[in-house]
């Protein structure tokens, strides 16, 4: 590593993951690679000197642009006056630091008002107020916002409609949100590329379907509704009419949508690349997976998991004529023609031993 680093010195971006000798290995930066603007550091341990290597890295990088900190979750709680002395900071991640106080987060955005991208999920203590501090301070300039929506409120959603440049939000498991927080918080952003919705179940089938319909939606690429159980077929129609730029879209366990609701969307989203339907119970495939080689010619992968009633032998059939296309059947397998192949020889092998034997 030292000699690699040694020939990088003009080296602007690092990621380092799942490594126990993160600090040696920022040493070895610190010495030979001085003009770092981005720093990734994922689910690395710190030992016991956190705040020493923060502060190297702030002392070091203090033109840092974007920085990830995921999974260290021996951050302290003067972090935030730490990485607030990063004020040419544009991208912050701090995800799954269970740790992080809200101080850290409101002398952060206090202080970082560059900031376009920010990442809080998996944080134990974020509330409504934390958000609108948030929000008051940065959000007319964030482009990506990622929140754990968990002990949010509509007090939060509400206030989203401030940020009016937002082109990513990310919210887990937004338990509390009803069709107030998604009308008039969600519902106003007018820029949006990438949704998600995780674990949203406490608003009417009404509201999400007018939410779907909005003209709004037909910028959206990514579309997250993951247990999403009021969504329904006539919320599908809102997307299949609206997205129809859309790429990727996730509906696991969206057990109200059926056959038809599926059939309008894939004889209508033409660019989907990823289509995920885990748990979707009702629907068993027929009259629309047929249709997916000429309607869906860039799909690369369909998750069936848990979707107990799509036949295999119409899987089969979609891989054949789609071999670059991966399929997840509902035990959570990739149909291969060629592991069915192989079971069928087998199969006849065992059929030919057994008459031979009882011939013999």
């Amino acid at each position: 590593m030292l000699q690699v680093l040694k020939r990088a010195p003009n080296l602007k971006s690092i990621v380092i993951k799942y490594r126990n000798d993160v600090v040696r290995l920022l040493e070895l930066l610190f010495d030979n690679c001085v003009s770092i603007k981005r720093l990734e550091i994922k689910w690395c341990k710190l030992e016991d000197n956190t705040m020493c290597v923060l502060d190297k890295i702030v002392a070091f990088y203090p033109e840092l642009e974007e920085l990830k900190l995921v999974g260290c979750d021996e951050l302290t709680p003067t972090v935030g006056s730490t990485i607030s002395q990063l004020r040419k900071l544009r991208r912050l991640n701090l995800s799954h630091n269970t740790d992080l106080s809200r101080y850290s987060i409101k002398i952060i955005v206090e202080n970082c008002t560059r900031l376009e991208e920010l990442c809080l999920q998996r944080i134990d203590k974020m509330y409504d107020e934390d958000v609108k501090h948030v929000i008051s301070n940065i959000g007319a300039q964030l482009t990506t916002l990622k929140l754990d929506g968990i002990k949010l409120t509509d007090n939060s959603f509400c206030y989203l409609h401030h940020c009016t440049r937002l082109q990513v939000l990310d919210m887990t498991y937004c338990i509390q949100m009803t069709d107030k927080g998604l009308l008039e918080g969600i519902g106003a952003l007018q820029e949006l590329r990438s949704l998600s919705l995780r674990g949203a179940w406490n608003f009417t089938a009404q509201a999400l379907s007018t939410f779907l319909h909005r003209p709004a939606m037909a910028s959206i690429i990514y579309l997250n509704l993951y247990i999403c159980i009021t969504l329904d077929d006539y919320g599908l129609e809102g997307i299949a009419l609206r997205c129809v730029h859309l790429k990727t879209l996730t509906l696991g366990w969206c057990n109200k949508v059926t056959d038809a609701g599926i059939m309008k969307v894939i004889c209508n989203c033409k660019k989907l690349q990823i289509l995920e339907l885990e748990g979707v119970e009702r629907i068993t495939g027929t009259g629309y997976l047929d249709l997916v080689p000429t309607h869906l010619p860039l799909l690369k992968r369909l998750y069936l998991r848990s979707c107990e009633h799509i036949p295999q032998e119409l899987l089969l059939k979609l891989v054949a004529a789609m071999p670059q296309l991966e399929v997840i059947n509902h035990r959570g397998r990739i149909v291969s023609l060629l592991k069915e192949n192989f079971r069928y020889w087998i199969s006849w092998k065992c059929r030919s031993l057994y008459h031979y034997s009882i011939g013999n």
